[in-house]
């Protein structure tokens, strides 16, 4: 441990031992254990050590709520970018708003200041980010605000729309699901995962979602069919999840 590590130890309270159930990016981590993520997670832990520890020296113990916010503002950015027709800007927006969705859990756990608050927070910022873009995304290729009009297709905002849809029916899936595993002691805890939630994989996870985005914001003149092809597939997972689960809750009667 090095003398930062050991300093945000003693100013930020006990260290929590990572792999508990107060693990940071712990309610993230719950739902996004697909193949491809959990190839990439120690891989992305190992690239951002260095930058992680830096912000945990200088941000201190609220460095991590402090990314949390500014990746936040930076994800409404690139949705604004994007409504204005600058999809550039929108592009390396979301981008950094990835880069620092994954900074924010490594310096929590570098501060020892993990927990559910934070994985909740970080939650709720990725919801409000995936609503935006698309959104941004639609106004700025269909010239709603005043940008040169990339797409004349009138199914813009119907998939648009279609593909808010399939995030809300796949927040369902996992949400509804989580609770009732954690009703029927079936939990995290109980089972020894390393999550505050446990939860099966779906189709689009962490890895997919941030290409599928950045192929909508680098591609706009396809953007129907970017919102088609990514509201079908999100579908096709809360599908999959679905039919789990109702397999799994039927055998415990």
């Amino acid at each position: 441990m090095t003398a930062g590590a050991s300093l945000a130890r003693s100013a930020c309270g006990a260290a929590l031992p990572l792999g508990t159930h107060a693990d940071g990016n712990a309610l993230r981590a719950s739902y996004r254990a697909g193949v491809v993520d959990r190839l990439l997670r120690p891989v992305k832990a190992r690239a951002l050590s260095p930058l992680s520890a830096a912000l945990a020296r200088h941000l201190g113990c609220a460095g991590a709520s402090r990314l949390t916010l500014l990746g936040l503002l930076v994800g409404l950015a690139a949705a604004a970018a994007a409504a204005l027709g600058a999809f550039a800007w929108a592009l390396g927006l979301w981008l950094a708003n990835r880069l620092l969705d994954g900074l924010d859990g490594e310096v929590a756990r570098r501060l020892h200041t993990a927990g559910d608050r934070g994985g909740y927070l970080e939650l709720m910022a990725d919801l409000v980010v995936y609503v935006t873009l698309p959104l941004g995304a639609a106004a700025g290729a269909t010239g709603l605000l005043g940008a040169e009009a990339l797409v004349t297709s009138p199914w813009t905002w119907p998939l648009a729309a279609l593909l808010l849809a399939s995030y809300y029916v796949n927040l369902g899936s996992y949400a509804l699901l989580a609770a009732l595993l954690e009703k029927r002691g079936r939990g995290a805890a109980a089972r020894g995962d390393p999550t505050s939630l446990v939860m099966p994989a779906g189709l689009i996870e962490g890895t997919e979602t941030l290409l599928l985005v950045a192929l909508m914001l680098a591609f706009p003149t396809l953007l129907p069919f970017w919102f088609g092809l990514t509201a079908a597939l999100v579908a096709l997972g809360a599908a999959q999840r679905t039919l789990w689960a109702a397999r799994m809750l039927g055998s415990e009667r």
